[in-house]
C-alpha cells in the first residue's frame, strides 16, 4: 500500500500483483485513460464484460453502487474491475468519509476498483485534498499521473512516430511540444497526423508538422509577441486580429504576451547576476518549457533596464483596461502592440 509513479503500476499489471483497490490522479490525463485500458485488457476476458467489468459516474452514481459493484464475483475473470470516474473524493461530507474509510478497510479480494479523478483535480498540496491520497496511499494504492519531462515527452513522441512507420528526429519532437504543447492527448494526435502527412518509411520533419499540426493558443501568442519583440507591428496585429476571429479571450491573449516579457525580465536578470538565463527554471514552473527562458535572453541582451520598465508600465495600464472598462478587448490588445513596438524601436 503506497503512493506509486506509472513505472510501479506498469510492474504490477505485467506481473500481475495487483492491488484490490487504486486512486488514479495527476495532471496527464493520457496516462490515466491508457492503464485503465491496460488493466481492463489485462484482467477482464473478452466476451465477459457484462459481468466482470463495472463503470459508474459520480454524477449519477452512489458510493453504495460502487461498493457493491466491487463486492460482485467475476464471471470467467480473475477479477471484477470496478471504474469509479470523477466521484467527488475532494468534497465528502463526513458520512461519505466513513463510507469511504471502510471500504478501504475492507477491500473484496475478487475486485480491483479504481476511483479515476478525470475532471475532478485533485493535489496531495492541497490541504483540502491531502487525506483523500494520504487514505489511499495507507489503505490502498494511490497513482500520481504526473506530466512528462521534456525528455520523457520526446522519448514518448518519438517511439510513437516509430509505431507509425515513420522517424522522427529529437529536433523535431521538441518542436511539435514547442508549438502543440505538453499534453500526450494533444501531442499522440499531432504525431499521427505528421505521420500520415510524411508516409510511412520517411522522416516527420519540422516542415511536416508546420503542414498539419495546430498550434496551441500559447504557441500562436508566442509568435505574436515574437513579431512586437522583433519591431513588426503589422505582422503582430494581423495575428492579434486572427486570433479574435477564432474567438480566442482578450485577457489570455494579454496574459501571454505579459509571459514573454516576463521571461526576458526573469533571463537578463539572472544573467546579470551572473547565473545562466535558465538559472528562474528552479524557482517559477518551467517545466517542458526552459526554452522560454532561452528566447527571453536572446531579446534581453536588445532591451535596457528602463525600456524593460516600461513595458511593464503598458501592461498595468492594459490589465487595468481590460479587467475594469466597457472597451474592448482587441482595442486595449491593439494599443498596447502599438505602445510596446514605439517603446522597443527606441
Amino acid at each position: 500500500m503506497a503512493l506509486i509513479h506509472e513505472d510501479d503500476l506498469k510492474r504490477q499489471i505485467k506481473e500481475k500483483q495487483m492491488n484490490n483497490c487504486y486512486l488514479f490522479f495527476g495532471e496527464e490525463d493520457y496516462l490515466k485513460q491508457f492503464y485503465i485500458k491496460k488493466i481492463c485488457a489485462r484482467f477482464v476476458i473478452p466476451g465477459s464484460e457484462t459481468f466482470s467489468l463495472r463503470k459508474y459516474d459520480g454524477k449519477e452514481n452512489s458510493f453504495d453502487d460502487v461498493f457493491e459493484g466491487a463486492l460482485s464475483m467475476p464471471f470467467m475473470s480473475d477479477y471484477t474491475v470496478v471504474i469509479a470516474h470523477d466521484f467527488p473524493l475532494d468534497s465528502l461530507n463526513a458520512e461519505q468519509k466513513e463510507q469511504l474509510g471502510g471500504f478501504l478497510d475492507n477491500q473484496p479480494d475478487s475486485s480491483i476498483t479504481i476511483f479515476w479523478m478525470d475532471c475532478i483535480s485533485l493535489s496531495p498540496k492541497n490541504a483540502k485534498h491531502k487525506w483523500v491520497v494520504d487514505a489511499f496511499s495507507k489503505k490502498a494504492c494511490a497513482v500520481d499521473f504526473a506530466k512528462y519531462t521534456r525528455n520523457g515527452l520526446c522519448k514518448t513522441v518519438r517511439g510513437y512516430a516509430a509505431k507509425m512507420g515513420c522517424e522522427m528526429s529529437n529536433e523535431s519532437a521538441n518542436y511539435l511540444i514547442e508549438i502543440a504543447g505538453d499534453s500526450l492527448n494533444i501531442l499522440l494526435n499531432e504525431t499521427q497526423k505528421a505521420a500520415f502527412f510524411a508516409g510511412r518509411g520517411n522522416e516527420i520533419t519540422k516542415a511536416c508538422i508546420d503542414e498539419v499540426a495546430v498550434r496551441s493558443l500559447e504557441a500562436r501568442v508566442y509568435d505574436l509577441s515574437k513579431f512586437i519583440l522583433n519591431g513588426d507591428a503589422k505582422g503582430a496585429l494581423e495575428l492579434l486580429h486572427a486570433l479574435m476571429q477564432n474567438k480566442a479571450e482578450p485577457i489570455d491573449v494579454f496574459a501571454v504576451i505579459l509571459m514573454s516579457f516576463v521571461d526576458i525580465y526573469r533571463a537578463k536578470t539572472a544573467i546579470s547576476g551572473g547565473q545562466t538565463a535558465n538559472y528562474p527554471a528552479e524557482f517559477f514552473d518551467y517545466k517542458n518549457k526552459e526554452f522560454r527562458l532561452t528566447n527571453g535572453a536572446r531579446f534581453a541582451a536588445r532591451l535596457s533596464d528602463s525600456q524593460i520598465r516600461e513595458c511593464f508600465d503598458c501592461f498595468s495600464e492594459s490589465d487595468r483596461l481590460l479587467k475594469s472598462t466597457a472597451q474592448s478587448g482587441e482595442t486595449v490588445l491593439e494599443r498596447l502592440i502599438v505602445k510596446l513596438s514605439l517603446i522597443l524601436a527606441r
